[in-house]
C-alpha cells in the first residue's frame, strides 16, 4: 500500500488480511522495496507515480482486491472463465479458470458482483465467459441474467436443490462454488421481472427497524434495494437518515 489516504489504507489492510496476503504501508514519497512490486493507492497517486500501481477508491476496495488476487493466481492465457453466483442481495461469487477454482467471495450487492465480473474479464481476457446462476431469489437472479446477457456472455440457470446438500444455507461463497461446478439450463433471452409488493413493504418495515423508527424508505427506494442497486443502509442515507 502506497498512500496517504488513511481510510483507503485501513480498508486495504483489512481486505489483504482476509486473503492472508502480507502488505507494507508506505507514503507516496517513499521508494518501493522492489522496483517491480505491485502497490495500491488512490487514482491520483497511481497517476502521479511510476511502477505497477493499482488505482483503488475507498468505496470499491473489496471488488478491486478480490479481482487483483484472482488475476494473480491465474497463469497463462485462459480459455474459459466460469462464474458461479448464488443470487441474493449479497450474491456469493465463485470463479473457475479452465476448471480450477481461482477464488470465491460474497459481493456487497448485485452491482458489486457485476463490477467484479467486468473487472476480472478485462484483466484475464478469457476466450469464453460462462455465468452459472442459481435459481433462487428470483428478482436478483433475473437482474443478474439480464445484465450478463447484455454483456454478451453465456448464461446458465442452475437448480440450487442439487447444490445445497451438505452445506450451510448462509455460506453463499461455498454455494457459489457448487453452482459453478454444476451444468445448468442455457438462458438465451432477458426476462421481465417485478418485485412483489409484499417484498417492498417488508423492506420498508426493515428500514423502520434499522433506523429505530426515524425513517421509512419510499417504495421507490425499496425497489432499488430489492434490485441490488442499493443496500438498505445506503437507502436510509439517501432518505436522510444519519446513523451517527
Amino acid at each position: 500500500m502506497r498512500t496517504d489516504d488513511f481510510r483507503l489504507a485501513h480498508k486495504l489492510l483489512r481486505e489483504f488480511t482476509d486473503h492472508n496476503i502480507p502488505v507494507t504501508l508506505l507514503s507516496p514519497d517513499e521508494p518501493l522495496p522492489e522496483p517491480d512490486a505491485w502497490w495500491f493507492g488512490t487514482p491520483e497517486e497511481v497517476k502521479r507515480l511510476e511502477g505497477n500501481g493499482v488505482a483503488v477508491t475507498v468505496d470499491d476496495v473489496h471488488g478491486f482486491v478480490a479481482t487483483w488476487v484472482l488475476a494473480r493466481r491465474q497463469q497463462g492465457p485462459l480459455k474459459e472463465l466460469i462464474v458461479g453466483v448464488d443470487p441474493g442481495p449479497r450474491p456469493g461469487c465463485a470463479f473457475l479458470g479452465d476448471g480450477v477454482l481461482l477464488g470465491k467471495h460474497v459481493a456487497e450487492s448485485v452491482v458489486d458482483a457485476l463490477q467484479s465480473l467486468e473487472d476480472l474479464v478485462a484483466t484475464l481476457q478469457p476466450t469464453t465467459v460462462r455465468m452459472r446462476i442459481g435459481n433462487g431469489s428470483p428478482n436478483h437472479r433475473d437482474q443478474l441474467i439480464n445484465e450478463v446477457l447484455a454483456f454478451g456472455f453465456f448464461v446458465e440457470e442452475v437448480n440450487e436443490h442439487r447444490t445445497s446438500a451438505g452445506g450451510s444455507r448462509h455460506d453463499h461463497g461455498a454455494a457459489a462454488v457448487k453452482i459453478a461446478m454444476q451444468q445448468g439450463t442455457a438462458v438465451h433471452e432477458q426476462r421481465a421481472h417485478a418485485t412483489p409488493h409484499g417484498e417492498l413493504k417488508n423492506l420498508q418495515r426493515m428500514s423502520r427497524q434499522r433506523s429505530k423508527g426515524a425513517i421509512t424508505i419510499s417504495l421507490d427506494m425499496a425497489r432499488k434495494v430489492s434490485e441490488g442497486l442499493l443496500s438498505l443502509d445506503e437507502a436510509l442515507q439517501h432518505s436522510g437518515y444519519d446513523a451517527s
